[in-house]
């Protein structure tokens, strides 16, 4: 599981964008959005850089942090 914040994810259909984006290159990946947090967890075998290229090219750049 990898978590992103997305600062600019503030609605669900900006959830729904980002998760679209996700999937048109990774069909089996797991998007889970938490848009009032604007929080963002992926299960995906695309590595982190990968996954934010797709998020910056859907206009949703993202900053990747880990859960302590």
């Amino acid at each position: 599981m990898q978590l992103f914040h997305v600062e600019n994810m503030t609605c669900q259909g900006c959830a729904n964008a980002i998760t679209r984006a996700l999937q048109a290159v990774d069909a089996n990946a797991v998007v889970k959005t938490f848009p009032p947090i604007r929080q963002l967890r992926v299960e995906s075998t695309l590595s982190n850089e990968q996954l934010l290229g797709i998020f910056a090219e859907a206009g949703y750049p993202a900053q990747p942090f880990s859960e302590k």
